[in-house]
């Protein structure tokens, strides 16, 4: 882009130059004052036409900065807005573990508490330290899922401040596009 921008310039001013040396100036034969003042409003007209090329190099070059700025800014949005997705996802399942945890937690102290309440009603040795050894697999088990539940809920906290920061990541990158897109309508 900058190269084709960069030969259009040069061509526009290697055209120009050529017009310039080839405009026909007017000759006056009976004094040398008219020819005088033509060679001024020539150097003038000259002078216009180069400020108005370096005006024109200038607009070019500042489009073609806002151009890689604006492709630069699309695609920083664009790797956030994934990032800030992936985010929402790992939080979403981690929200949905920490559900599913809850409700097993009263099931299993449910199932120890109805394994202790037989414990107490059985008479037979072998049953009897068959469930004890339910009960305290049990106990094992909730102590597990709590400890379990307890990572969850670190990790879900962990997670939502980093989406929080994403996030506001994304609305700043986005804030930058607005303001370039504005700063590109102005005349």
């Amino acid at each position: 882009m900058m190269s084709i921008t960069r030969s259009l310039g040069f061509a526009c001013l290697i055209g120009l130059v050529s017009f310039l040396c080839l405009l026909p100036t007017k000759v006056l034969a009976q004094t040398e004052r008219p020819a005088e003042s033509a060679q001024p409003d020539r150097d003038q007209t000259l002078r216009q036409l180069l400020t108005e090329v370096h005006e024109l190099r200038l607009a070019v070059q500042r489009a073609t900065a806002n151009s890689t700025l604006f492709q630069m800014l699309m695609e920083r949005t664009r790797v956030q807005q994934e990032h800030v997705d992936a985010l929402s996802r790992q939080l979403e399942n981690v929200h949905s573990q920490v559900a599913d945890m809850k409700a097993a937690k009263p099931q299993m102290e449910q199932q120890i508490k109805d394994v202790e309440d037989l414990l107490d009603r059985t008479a037979d040795p072998t049953a009897h330290a068959d469930l004890e050894s339910r009960i305290k697999g049990g106990k094992a088990n909730l102590a597990r899922l709590t400890q379990d539940d307890e990572r969850l809920r670190g990790r879900e906290a962990a997670l939502d401040t980093e989406l929080q920061a994403a996030q506001a990541k994304l609305n700043e990158l986005n804030s930058q596009l607005d303001a370039l897109i504005s700063d590109l309508k102005r005349p």
